[in-house]
């Protein structure tokens, strides 16, 4: 199974392709200066739904914490970055390698990754999703119990009385 083609495999892009492709170039790009831009701890007293799965359940998601750990790496606090959320590192790499190929394939006007590929959905690979999502959550939830990341935990939660307590 390839994921990038060859020089050969490589096919134009439709001009619907290439509308689709700038868009999301640019999304990348304003999401990120935007994420750079506005702390969220101030910025997101805004939101109508201030609750996040870490305050329902008492412990964090996989992702509580992300949208603090990108703003703090962007700005160059790599050890508050990986206080909130680790995975903010590997997130940001695969991002700005997403946005850097569609901007390679732009300037080409070739197809270069093979995104059905990558989506087609079979057991296995539920399961591997599955499996890996669980393990992630399981590690983040251990990490900010033992950091005792109090910003990413809720005492009153009814997961947090029951793994911690």
């Amino acid at each position: 199974m390839k994921l990038l083609r060859s020089k050969h495999e490589c096919y134009s892009f439709s001009s619907q392709q290439r509308i689709g492709r700038t868009f999301a170039v640019g999304s990348v790009i304003v999401g990120l200066l935007l994420c750079r831009a506005i702390d969220p701890t101030a910025g997101g007293a805004w939101l109508p739904l201030r609750m996040s799965c870490g305050a329902i359940t008492g412990l964090p998601c996989i992702f509580c914490g992300l949208t603090r750990a990108l703003h703090l790496l962007l700005n160059g606090n790599f050890a508050g970055a990986l206080y909130f959320n680790w995975l903010a590192f590997p997130f940001l790499a695969g991002v700005i390698m997403l946005a850097s190929l569609w901007m390679v394939e732009l300037a080409t006007n070739r197809t270069w990754l093979d995104l059905p590929l990558i989506a087609r959905v079979n057991p296995k690979r539920i399961a591997l999703v599955l499996g890996t999502s669980i393990a992630l959550w399981i590690l983040q939830a251990y990490l900010a119990v033992s950091y005792h990341k109090h910003e990413l935990l809720n005492p009153r939660g009814p997961l947090y009385g029951l793994f911690v307590k």
